[in-house]
This record gives structure tokens, C-alpha cells and sequence, in this order.
């Protein structure tokens, strides 16, 4: 989880360089202004600047009230310096003012409303359908301020002639006043590096909504200024409302570069929709006489090759190019080929060794991928400790760091990497929760239970910090309040897989197991892809006789999750309990064929495959430390008495399930089966109705 969250909450870097410029009739910025939304929530202000001498664009979520976008809506627009505007915002330096309704705009929807399953996608659409044109009651462009032109490029053109471009961001955020227009002079444009909207480097807070990104100078053939995109993402250190806003300074040196990029909706997106209602323009004619009247979407980020292609060109006329290799591999990433990845991060280093986003980017991806015979967690321990050489309190590292020692058992080391973090960072639920799953792997229930709560009271409305807790209160022996937990994850993010996934987990823990199995169904409705869950579901399937479709959720979970190598193990169990062993002898082989021998758990496979005596087996359980020999114990213990189970040898399947049991590792699989065969054996109850 650490891992996959690191750039929730970065550090800043480098310095502010926003500068104030006039916005007065007759100056360059005098098409820049704010726009007012006034309804029953209350009041918003965001960016807005003239396409037109009556028609300003801005973003639709500075636009959309609770009920979305109407033409019926009155905004208000305000230009150019004066005594108008709210004074309870801070904005009254304004000289002109004029309501403004809607015209037309892009079909967005707030992406926060949704179930989870749904986000993703509303996150794609919204950030190239958050624009809206409103047409000015009063021509203010008439009145001395004039009018932007655009800018219009593709996505994909933009790509491969180019790759980036220096723009100016406009606005009028809000941790500055009003009295001047604030820019960004000197920043970046990216075009789609990720897999929605156009990225950016410029400093942009909650009020830049809406404001144009410029091209910083014309290039041939171009009138200057000509808005390229519009700001529609903001970058704050500010974790929530209380805090002041700061603002987050994007520094290309910064390891997380690439994460933090702001996001804008680029012209091309919304031109044709529009074009109707612009003055006559060349430029704007060239672009739909060639592109047609279809907005730009960008790259789909299920099609990740046409993305690849595109690099691939603008490499061909800038060869060796660090930042376009950087992308490309972030692409190559996306269509899961971590090969070709990992090449462009290194090709990307040799071409510009000092590039920190670059090493980030090759230890982020090896630490992914986890590949034993390889090396990889070791190789990306060691690029991390490159980049903590030179980023000594960075962050992220910091809590990448700890999740690759925690993914090596040595959670006590990981506590100190996250004490390091939330020494910086009190509030920062990444590291809370990753070292409240440390805490408790090293029995500290009470530091564990504290870390929760801390998650908890910084961020109350995010479920997923409920579900890790669940599983906590679970482990712990508190299966009411596991329940309770779950609940409330339910209540925040209805048919939440994970959630539902977990109250599965629980029914089992209570010997329900039909019960248990109708939740996973569900779960699995609802994310068919997920591998753990799937073993989940073949571990129910297994503990009611199924054995049939035990083999079928084993073999389909380690297909979605070849990394994991307990997947294997589980399905020869299954398939030497159907009587299958040929089978089940190749599934270790195959095992063995991507697994170190000697990395657990490999001896347990060479054991069963006869190549390691029993002694040997028992004398490598105790290698490693406390928490690894413990692991290392309960697993020798489940899969020996398994296998005694199915030969029938009762006396040793009890006593090495009995000291599986003992051991109390309930986060694991394997130890609600060894619950399960025990009772089977004569051992204490499990299997029973639950409520």
C-alpha cells in the first residue's frame, strides 16, 4: 500500500517564482479575470479570460453547482483593477464586472460523487470535460480588454513534434490577493503524460481554476499570447481546509516530478464545440479543416501503444532525450511491459545521469515488479539509497524505503523510516497507516491501535483507512469491531470491493463460511481482477468440500497475480487432495522455474518435490529474523500437516495443524484451512452458522 500511495502528500522544493502583472484595459493580462458563483452553497471564485470580445472561457467545476451546469446560471465576471469585487474573498481590486451564463460545456461530473469502481473513469472523462464557455452580458473585450486567441494542437501532434513547451500560467490564486494578477513566468507543458488531460509544471493553487496556460513566446508563424490549455487542477500542500494554502513548487530535480504534475484541458479539447462562437481565426480554421469536429481525447489508457508510438517519433528527432525516455517508460508501463520500462529508465540515466525522476521511476518499477530471480528489491533498495543520498528527508523515498524493508520482514527497521516521516509530516496517512501494519506485525497492538485512530482524525472520510483497521481489530481478536469497521467503510464508499472483501475474511475467521462465500462472490462481482481476493474465494471453496472450484480460483489467482508464490503452493494442496499429483508436482515445478530455490518459500517446494530432507526444511525455518523464522514456522507447519492430511496420517497432520493454529497468524490464508482440517480431525469448532 505504501508503495502505491507515495505521492499523496510531497514535500516542496525549489522557489515560488510567481509574479504579479497588470490586468489593466489595454495590457497583454487585461483578458484575465475572476469569476463568482453565487448559490446556496455559498460562493466560488476561480479564473476565467476572454476568447471573444463577449465570451470567456473558464473550467466547469468552477461553473458546476450541485445540480451541474445550466444555461439558466448567472455568474459574475470581474476585469481589469478598481474597488469592485467581494471583499469578504478578498477580491475587490476589480474595475468592470458582468454577469455571465453558460453557453456550452463539457459533459463533467464531479469526480469525487461515484462509487469506487466508477471513479477512475470519471476521472478520465472529467479532466478533458472540464471546460465551459459563458457568454458576458457586457462586452467587456469591446471595453479596452480585450481577447485571447488559442492556441489549437493535438494531442498526439503535440507529442511528436514537440514533446513540451515553455508556457506562462495566469490566475488569480488564492493565497495571493487581488490587487494584481498572479503568473507563473517560467514552466513547463508536457502534453498527456498520464492517462488524462494535459501535465504541467507551473505553480497553480484553488483560484488558478480556469485560468489560461500561454505559450511563454510565439513560435513561427504564431501571434503572441495564444492560450494552449486551461488550469483545471490545483497543486497545494494544504491536506484539507484548515490548513493555510501553500503552495506546492513542482521542481523538475525533484524524484516525484512526474507525480506532481498539475493537469490542464487542452484547447484541442473543447475547440470544435466552441468555434462557433470565436472570432474568425486561420489558425482555428487550419486546425478543424484537418482534425474535424471530433474534441480531442487524447491517449486512451487502455491503448497505451499509440502513446508509445508517439514518444517513439518525437524520439526519433530528439534521440536520447532523458524526459521523453521517461515517459515513454511510464507508457511502456501502462501496456505491462516492465521490460522495455526498465530499459528507458536506465537509457534515460545514461543520457542524463543526475536524473532523480528517472532513478525514482526505475526503483518505483522494480520495486513493483518484485521479481526474486532478479534481484529486484534489492536493486531498488539500492537506487532509493542513491536518491536519499542526495533528497535526505525526501519524503517519499523515505516511505518507499520502508515499504521495501516491511515487503523483508524487517518491520522494526520500517518503523524507523516512518517515525523519520511522520516526524516531518504528523498527519501523513500513508506512513500512519503502513506503520500501524508494522506495529502490528511486531505485536505492539496498543502503538498499532493509536496510528488508526491518528489516520482516522486526519482523514474521517476515507474508507479505505477503515478496511486496514478492520483487518487490524480482526487480528487482534475483535471481530465485532472488525465488523463495525467494515460498516462504516460501506456507509463512505458503497459496494467498496475491498470492504466487502474484507467482511468476507471475517465470516470465515467465524466459521461461517457459506457466508463468507456469498460476500466474496460479491466482492469478486465487483472486481473480477483482483487476485487476492479470488484466493480468498478458493480458500472457502476449499474448506466446503469444493475442490473443483478451489483448483479453478487458485490457478485463476495466480494468473492474476504471478508474483505471489503461496498461490502454487495452495494449488498443490488442492490438487493432491483431488487425487491429481502429476498436476500438482508441476505446478511447484513451474513455481521453481520464477522462485529462487532458496528464497522462501522455495524449500517448501523442493521439499515436496523430494529434494530437500525434511531436517534441511526444518533447519532453513530458522533463518532470518524474529518475525521471518515465525512466518517461516507457521507455513512449514500448515503445509506438512496438509500433506499429511491428504496421505492420511492423522497423529502428524494434528499436531503440525494444531501448531499452525497455535501460532495465531490469522492475517494469512492458510489459517482458516488449518482451522478447518483440524476440526476435521477432531480439533475444536470452526465451521458454523454466523449471524
Amino acid at each position: 500500500m505504501a508503495l502505491s500511495l507515495l505521492t499523496a502528500f510531497p514535500a516542496a522544493a525549489a522557489d515560488d517564482d510567481r509574479i504579479a502583472a497588470e490586468r489593466k484595459r489595454g495590457t497583454p493580462m487585461g483578458a484575465v479575470g475572476m469569476v463568482l458563483r453565487l448559490d446556496a452553497d455559498g460562493a466560488l471564485a476561480g479564473t476565467g479570460f476572454l476568447v471573444s470580445p463577449c465570451h470567456i472561457m473558464t473550467a466547469a467545476h468552477v461553473v458546476a453547482d450541485s445540480n451541474g451546469i445550466s444555461a439558466d446560471q448567472v455568474l459574475l465576471f470581474f476585469a481589469g483593477t478598481g474597488r469592485l469585487g467581494p471583499a469578504d474573498l478578498g477580491a475587490d481590486y476589480f474595475g468592470a464586472r458582468s454577469p455571465a451564463r453558460p453557453v456550452v460545456w463539457g459533459d463533467y461530473q464531479p469526480t469525487a460523487e461515484g462509487d469506487e469502481a466508477a471513479r477512475p473513469a470519471a476521472s478520465r472523462k472529467d479532466s478533458w470535460n472540464d471546460w465551459a464557455l459563458l457568454k458576458l452580458d457586457r462586452c467587456l473585450g469591446d471595453d479596452g480588454f480585450g481577447h485571447f486567441d488559442l492556441l489549437p494542437i493535438a494531442t498526439r501532434d503535440f507529442t511528436r513534434s514537440i514533446g513540451r513547451r515553455a508556457v506562462t500560467a495566469a490566475g488569480h490564486p488564492a493565497d495571493r490577493g487581488n490587487r494584481d494578477l498572479t503568473m507563473d513566468p517560467s514552466c513547463t507543458l508536457l502534453g498527456q503524460v498520464q492517462e488524462a488531460g494535459w501535465q504541467h509544471d507551473c505553480t497553480t493553487l484553488p483560484g488558478n481554476s480556469g485560468g489560461p496556460v500561454l505559450a511563454a513566446r510565439p513560435e513561427a508563424g504564431e501571434e503572441w499570447p495564444r492560450v494552449l490549455a486551461i488550469t483545471v487542477s490545483s497543486v497545494s500542500r494544504a491536506r484539507n481546509a484548515d490548513e493555510i494554502l501553500r503552495p506546492q513548487i513542482i521542481d523538475p530535480a525533484d524524484p516525484s516530478y512526474l507525480d506532481l504534475l498539475a493537469t490542464a484541458v487542452p484547447v484541442s479539447a473543447f475547440l470544435p464545440r466552441i468555434a462557433p462562437y470565436l472570432p474568425k481565426d486561420p489558425r482555428i480554421d487550419t486546425y478543424l479543416a484537418r482534425h474535424g469536429d471530433a474534441p480531442d481525447t487524447g491517449y486512451d489508457a487502455q491503448v497505451p501503444e499509440t502513446a508509445i508510438e508517439d514518444l517513439t517519433a518525437a524520439l526519433r528527432r530528439q534521440p536520447g532525450d532523458a524526459s521523453l525516455l521517461l515517459r515513454r517508460g511510464k507508457w511502456y508501463e501502462a501496456a505491462k511491459d516492465e521490460a522495455k520500462a526498465l530499459d528507458d529508465f536506465s537509457a534515460a540515466l545514461a543520457t542524463n545521469p543526475n536524473s532523480a525522476a528517472a532513478l525514482q521511476a526505475r526503483a518505483m518499477l522494480r520495486a513493483a515488479r518484485d521479481n526474486k530471480m532478479l534481484g529486484d528489491a534489492k536493486a531498488a533498495m539500492a537506487d532509493i539509497d542513491r536518491l536519499i543520498q542526495r533528497f535526505p528527508d525526501h519524503v517519499n523515498l523515505r516511505i518507499a524505503r520502508a515499504g521495501l524493508l516491511a515487503s523483508a520482514y524487517d518491520y522494526e527497521a520500517a518503523t524507523e523510516e516512518y517515525d523519520r516521516v511522520l516526524q516531518a509530516e504528523p498527519d501523513n496517512v500513508v506512513a500512519l497507516l503502513s506503520r500501524a501494519s508494522a506495529q502490528a506485525e511486531l505485536g505492539r497492538f496498543a502503538d498499532a491501535d493509536a496510528d488508526y485512530d491518528a489516520a482516522i482524525a486526519a482523514e474521517p472520510d476515507l474508507a479505505f483507512i477503515y478496511v486496514q483497521r478492520a483487518h487490524f481489530n480482526a487480528r487482534r481478536g475483535d471481530l465485532a469491531a472488525a465488523f463495525a469497521d467494515v460498516d462504516r467503510a460501506l456507509e463512505i464508499e458503497q459496494d467498496m470491493p475491498a470492504a466487502i472483501s474484507a467482511r468476507a475474511v471475517f465470516y470465515l475467521h467465524a466459521g461461517g463460511a457459506e457466508l463468507a462465500l456469498a460476500e466474496v462472490d460479491r466482492a469478486l462481482a465487483l472486481d473480477p481482477e483482483s487476485g487476492p481476493t479470488t484466493a480468498l474465494r478458493g480458500t472457502i471453496r476449499q474448506i466446503l468440500g469444493d475442490l473443483d472450484g478451489a483448483i479453478a480460483d487458485f490457478r485463476k489467482a495466480g494468473e492474476l497475480d504471478p508474483k505471489e508464490p503461496f498461490d502454487p503452493l495452495l494449488l498443490f494442496l488442492v490438487l493432491s487432495e483431488a487425487g491429481r499429483t502429476d498436476e500438482a508436482r508441476q505446478e511447484l515445478e513451474t513455481l521453481l522455474g520464477r522462485w529462487p530455490a532458496d528464497e522462501w518459500p522455495g524449500p517448501l517446494a523442493r521439499h515436496f518435490l523430494g529434494r530437500l530432507s525434511a531436517t534441511a526444511l526444518e533447519q532453513r525455518v530458522d533463518r532470518g529474523n524474529d518475525t521471518a523464522r515465525n512466518y517461516q514456522a507457521f507455513d512449514r507447519h500448515f503445509y506438512l500437516g496438509m500433506a499429511a492430511y491428504i496421505e492420511g496420517d492423522q497423529a502428524t497432520a494434528r499436531a503440525h495443524l494444531a501448531a499452525a493454529v497455535a501460532l495465531d497468524l490469522s492475517q494469512f490464508l492458510e489459517f482458516d484451512l488449518a482451522r478447518a482440517y483440524l476440526e476435521r480431525l477432531g480439533g475444536g469448532a470452526f465451521l458454523k452458522q454466523t449471524n
